[in-house]
C-alpha cells in the first residue's frame, strides 16, 4: 500500500486534510504523511509573525496544530512553501531517486469575525479535491496528466515526450480506459513530489487554487486518490455520497438511490405522544446519519473497488455541514 493520508487535529476555525499517492515504493508517501503539514504550520506561524498576525508569545503551543486564523494570502504563501520545503528534503534522499507520491491538501480557513470560510487546495499530481454543492460536483484541484495540453507543452519543450500506452480504435485513437499516457515511456502522471530520476520532466510545482465556500449549499470535499478517479467522476462520486446519506436508516437496497417518506399520525395516538416518539425518532436518525458519514469514505473504496479499480485507493471526505 503506497497511499497515505493525514487529518490535522481540529481547531475552531481551520481544518487541514491530505491525501498522498505513492509510486515505486511508500517511502515518499510516508515522509510526507509526517512532515508536510507540520511544515505548513511551521511557515504559517513564520508568515503571520512576520505579517504582524501573530505576537511571539501566541506562538507557544501552536506546532501541532493551528490555533490561529491567517490571512488568506498569508496561508497560500505557507502551502508553498511547505511544498517546495518538503520537496527539496525528498531529493536530498538519493535512495529515493526512483520513488515519488501525489499529493493534494485541502486548508479550511473560516474568518473569525465574519465566519466566512474558504477551500484553499494545494495539488501536485492526479489526486483530487471535488467540492459538493448542493448536489452539484465542482473539482477544487486541478489533475496534473502527462497529456493534459500544459503539461505536454512543458514537457516536451523540455526535450521529453509523451506516449499512448494502452489500445487504439480502428482509426488509431486511443480507447479510454484502456490504458495511459506516459512521459518517456515511464511515469503517468505530470506532477509529483520526488521522482529525481524523472527530473525535470516530472514537475514538483504545487498548484494553489482557493474557492469561497457558502454554508447554506456546501456540503462536503471528497479527497481521494485516482484510484477512485479511474473508476468514477466527480460528478458520480458526489451524487454515490449524496444518495448514501439520503437513503433510509439501514443499508441500501442494491441499486437504490434512497428516498425520503412522510410519517402520518395514527388517530389512536395523542399528539403529544406522537410528538414525543417523533423527537426520540429523530435522535436514532441523526445517530444513524453521523455514523452513515463515518463510514463514507470506506463506501466509496468498496465502490471503486466494485467498478473495477486495479490501483490503490485513498478517500478522506471532509464534511462542511
Amino acid at each position: 500500500m503506497e497511499d497515505e493520508y493525514f487529518i490535522s487535529p481540529p481547531t475552531s476555525s481551520t481544518t487541514f486534510c491530505a491525501v498522498f499517492d505513492g509510486h515505486g515504493g511508500s517511502k515518499v508517501s510516508k515522509f510526507l504523511k509526517e512532515k508536510l503539514y507540520k511544515r505548513f504550520v511551521k511557515d504559517l506561524m513564520k508568515g503571520m509573525k512576520e505579517k504582524g498576525e501573530i505576537i511571539e508569545e501566541e506562538m507557544e503551543g501552536c506546532e501541532d496544530e493551528i490555533q490561529l486564523s491567517p490571512s488568506k494570502s498569508t496561508a497560500i504563501t505557507a502551502l508553498n512553501s511547505a511544498f517546495t520545503h518538503t520537496n527539496s528534503e525528498v531529493m536530498k534522499v538519493t535512495r529515493w531517486s526512483h520513488q515519488g507520491s501525489t499529493a493534494v491538501v485541502c486548508y479550511v480557513h473560516t474568518d473569525p469575525s465574519t465566519k466566512k470560510s474558504t477551500l484553499i487546495t494545494g495539488n501536485v499530481g492526479d489526486s483530487r479535491a471535488v467540492l459538493s454543492r448542493d448536489g452539484k460536483a465542482i473539482d477544487a484541484s486541478k489533475d496534473h496528466k502527462p497529456n493534459d495540453k500544459r503539461e505536454r507543452e512543458r514537457i516536451e519543450k523540455l526535450g521529453g515526450k509523451v506516449s499512448w500506452y494502452g489500445y487504439r480504435d480502428k482509426h488509431g485513437r486511443p480507447i479510454p480506459g484502456s490504458g495511459v499516457y506516459r512521459i518517456n515511456g515511464n511515469l503517468a502522471v505530470a506532477r509529483a513530489i520526488g521522482d529525481r530520476s524523472e527530473s525535470p520532466f516530472v514537475s514538483s510545482a504545487v498548484e494553489v487554487l482557493s474557492l469561497d465556500l457558502d454554508s447554506e449549499v456546501d456540503q462536503f470535499v471528497i479527497v481521494a486518490s485516482d484510484g477512485l478517479w479511474d473508476v468514477m467522476s466527480s460528478q458520480e462520486a458526489v451524487t454515490f455520497v449524496n444518495d448514501m446519506m439520503r437513503g433510509g436508516v439501514g443499508a441500501l437496497p442494491k441499486g437504490g438511490k434512497g428516498g425520503k417518506g412522510k410519517g402520518t399520525r395514527p388517530a389512536s395516538i395523542r399528539i403529544s405522544d406522537w410528538t414525543t416518539n417523533h423527537s426520540d425518532d429523530r435522535v436514532i436518525i441523526r445517530s444513524a446519519l453521523s455514523k452513515r458519514k463515518k463510514f463514507m469514505a470506506k463506501f466509496l473504496v468498496e465502490e471503486a473497488m466494485r467498478r473495477g479499480s486495479s490501483d490503490n485507493t485513498c478517500v478522506v471526505i471532509l464534511w462542511l455541514k
